[in-house]
């Protein structure tokens, strides 16, 4: 019997070191394949996002992210990515390189696509 976990140590190492080797191929691989990087924003929380540092007036805590990060803020609320633009010049050249992009329309699932279903349905 202990010769048979002899023979099949060999065979059990190969397997581990092929596995870990080709997860740290894929990691590294994965890595330099990530998004473009994001404009400056403030560090999100985990969960909430940069919620708590909008305050009650969000317009004027963007008006200070504009004067501490440039025209263009990025902002995670909860789990959705918000870009805001702060400056006329940085709205009008997103709106001009990247009208298609934009043209579509979120619609959340949350809410029903129909107008009349409004009433039957209850909004938490």
């Amino acid at each position: 019997m202990a010769l048979i976990y002899l023979l099949l140590l060999p065979i059990f190492i190969t397997i581990l070191v092929v596995i870990t080797v080709s997860r740290f191929l894929t990691t590294s691989a994965a890595s330099k394949h990530r998004s473009p990087p994001l404009p400056p924003g403030p560090k999100p929380w985990p969960i909430i996002g940069n919620l708590p540092h909008l305050g009650k007036q969000a317009h004027i805590s963007l008006q200070h992210f504009s004067q501490l990060y440039g025209p263009l803020i990025s902002l995670r609320l909860v789990s959705q990515l918000l870009v805001v633009a702060s400056s006329p010049a940085a709205a009008a050249e997103i709106l001009r390189t990247h009208d298609r992009l934009l043209s579509a329309r979120y619609v959340s699932t949350g809410l029903p696509y129909d107008m009349m279903e409004l009433d039957l349905k209850a909004i938490v």
